[in-house]
């Protein structure tokens, strides 16, 4: 078999591990409010934090 056509092969979840549209969306949203709520945060500490608690993102 050539290396171009050597493919992996997906494996299904099984649909209870799955998370629905709404669910998924939930989620985003609260990602984007914890972000918003840590950009304020950093605003207001003029963007000093204890270097103890500095993120490498």
């Amino acid at each position: 078999m050539e290396r171009a056509q050597i493919q992996l092969v997906l494996l299904e979840e099984p649909r209870d591990w799955r998370l629905d549209d709404d669910t998924k969306e939930i989620g985003r949203e609260g990602i984007a409010t914890a972000r918003a709520s840590i950009r304020e945060a950093l605003k207001r500490s003029d963007g000093q934090t204890a270097p103890a608690h500095r993120s490498a993102a």
